[in-house]
């Protein structure tokens, strides 16, 4: 067929269809939904609209299943049976064409057109369109339509054009049946029943904003093409401008309150807050949630149900969000890890980790988001984290002078740089025999999630810390010499003269630190700054994690932990189960994976001593 040009074609026709009752379902009266369905159009189907015959090929209706379509008996907007804008009327595309289906109202002419459904008085249906692609043959004698432009009703109809679309049929909606039909009722049926499985569509900000434009743009070509003519609309038209108007003012109303919701959802999300309802469900599934049955499910190579599904979907979503491959049977997204708790919880001085973990979250989740010694000293956490993220960095501070009133300023001298984070996985493995996963119960999931955790947590935690002792601006080499008051004056005073706020900072120590200091206050050398694990009144913390660089030798950092230092988390848990390794000592591995990054923000809110001696 020979292509016409594009240009989409603003009149407005309508195509009858009749229909053939080879698929006829039947009438129920069961239940109190009036139903009609059949099809609109059918594909590749001539008829004789008289002076030249016509198909619909297949794919014309491709662009228009997110317009608003009205439902209408024989095509009069006074008789509204359904709207898929209302999600009383359904379309569908198959093999055959465009096929709908009419949820009826209690209006009295629904009610007579469904019983004229029934009784085969009517059994035909049409649609109105506008074209946007048609094609025809060489002689002109036949046109193809290939785009329909708009879609604007589907009727049920009096009169046919089309002579070979399937039957219109009206039935009653039920519920479906608890128990299989048996052999015996299929045979009695004179057809089967087709079942459907249909998937309402929603439309997202995009979409609002296309259907939108493909409006304002017919509006727009109804008013040129008649002012090209030099004529005024016809009363068809003017009908048809008039909707394009409402629809456009009407997609502009729902487009800003959706725009509102989504920037509402999205200062939620980078708050880190959730809605009640939310939480709700979060912790609902979350109590539900058991990881040793979750372990026997894929241990024995079945598939996971309840809880550990939904969070397994959940977490496998996540995961492909951020361009990463999970590997394990079982997951655990970050929504149910990170909670939000009170305010600046997670900031130094409360140790507690209860910005991070929610006392109402049962004690397997807690177990596996057990925070790390990074996350309690304040370092700046950023949990759900996606792709590479770059974060500004101070690499030299800004400065002022005074200067006359008319002499020119000095330069600040602030320079800054980038630093990026990308997903490194960190891994941790942990055998546990089949007797003690077979046993379950929340004790037992909380002890195989705390051992998962405690690894990964370590991993981490050495990997901050290494960052932090080697790019912490302020660094002094005792060389095995004593430390000193004046050594933890002079870390406080350089964390203060670079911006730190006192107020949030930590001093971390090594073991070797520990038993060091521990050893001054003893001898009571310095027994005004080592208290009760405080070192000169800052909260203190030693971890085995903070390595010492020679051995015996103490390594002490003290910063603002939240600006001197970022932690990324990308998505949640990943646990891989392996039955078979370890079968002949009867012991199943997990192998549990996260996805971080940690680096150095700003390196002068940190300062060192180290290799120090009592």
């Amino acid at each position: 067929m020979e292509q016409e040009n594009k240009e989409e074609r603003t009149e407005i026709e309508n195509r009858a269809h009749f229909s053939v009752s080879t698929h006829t379902l039947e009438a129920r009266a069961d239940s109190e939904d009036m139903i009609i369905e059949g099809y609109a159009a059918v594909y590749d189907q001539q008829t004789n609209i008289g002076p030249f015959k016509e198909t619909i090929a297949r794919g014309a209706f491709d662009d228009n299943l997110q317009d608003d379509v009205r439902a209408l008996l024989n095509h009069d907007a006074n008789y509204v049976l359904g709207r898929t804008g209302a999600g009383t009327l359904e379309l569908e595309l198959d093999d055959t064409g465009l096929r709908y289906r009419i949820h009826l109202g209690e209006q009295q002419y629904a009610k007579d057109l469904y019983e004229s459904v029934k009784r085969g008085d009517i059994s035909q249906s049409s649609f109105a369109f506008t074209i946007k692609e048609q094609s025809w043959n060489e002689n002109r004698t036949v046109r193809s339509v290939d785009k329909v432009g708009m879609l604007l009703d589907v009727s049920p109809v009096t009169y046919p054009a089309y002579k070979q679309t399937e039957g219109l049929v009206a039935r009653n909606e039920e519920p479906q049946p608890t128990e299989e039909p048996t052999a015996e009722a299929d045979n009695n049926k004179e057809v089967k029943e087709v079942t459907r499985s249909k998937k309402k569509n929603k439309m997202n900000l995009n979409d609002m904003k296309q259907l939108r434009n493909k409006h304002y743009e017919e509006h727009v070509a109804l008013i040129e093409s008649a002012e090209a003519e030099g004529r005024e609309l016809t009363n068809e038209e003017e009908a048809r401008a008039d909707y394009l108007e409402g629809e456009v003012e009407r997609l502009d109303n729902k487009m800003k309150r959706r725009k509102a919701h989504e920037d509402m959802i999205a200062r939620s999300a980078q708050m880190g807050s959730t809605s009640v309802s939310e939480a709700k469900e979060i912790d609902k599934v979350s109590r539900s949630f058991s990881l040793s049955r979750a372990v026997e499910a894929a241990s024995f190579g079945k598939s996971l149900e309840g809880a550990e599904a939904e969070w397994m979907q959940e977490a496998r979503n996540e995961f492909a969000g951020r361009g990463l491959q999970m590997t394990g049977q079982i997951g655990i997204p970050t929504k149910a890890l990170y909670r939000a708790g009170a305010a600046d919880d997670f900031q130094a001085g409360s140790g507690d980790g209860s910005g991070y973990v929610a006392t109402s979250v049962p004690g397997l989740i807690e177990a596996l988001r057990a925070p790390t010694m990074a996350e309690r000293l304040g370092v700046t956490t950023i949990n759900n984290a996606t792709g590479n993220i770059q974060f500004p960095r101070v690499s030299a501070k800004a400065g002022a002078t005074e200067e006359g009133e008319v002499d020119a300023n000095a330069d600040a001298g602030l320079e800054m740089d980038e630093l990026t984070l990308s997903p490194v996985r960190v891994s941790n493995k942990t055998k546990f025999s089949k007797q003690l996963i077979l046993q379950g119960g929340a004790g037992i999931d909380s002890m195989i999630a705390s051992e998962l955790a405690a690894g990964i947590n370590e991993t981490i935690d050495k990997a901050v810390f290494a960052k932090v002792v080697a790019g912490a601006a302020d660094s002094t080499d005792k060389s095995g010499g004593s430390i000193t008051a004046a050594d933890i004056f002079a870390m406080e005073k350089a964390v203060l003269a670079a911006g730190g706020d006192l107020s949030r900072c930590q001093f971390a120590g090594s073991p070797s630190a520990m038993e060091i200091l521990k050893g001054e206050a003893a001898i009571a050398s310095i027994k005004a700054l080592m208290e009760n694990n405080n070192v000169d009144g800052f909260n203190t913390v030693f971890t085995p994690n903070l390595v010492d660089s020679t051995a015996n030798q103490g390594d002490l950092v003290f910063g603002d932990w939240a600006k001197g230092c970022v932690l990324a988390f990308f998505g949640g848990v990943d646990i891989l189960v392996d039955p078979y390794s370890n079968a002949g000592t009867a012991q199943i591995a997990l192998h549990v994976n996260k996805f971080y990054d940690a680096e150095v923000r700003q390196a002068s809110a940190l300062s060192r001593v180290f290799d120090f001696i009592a």
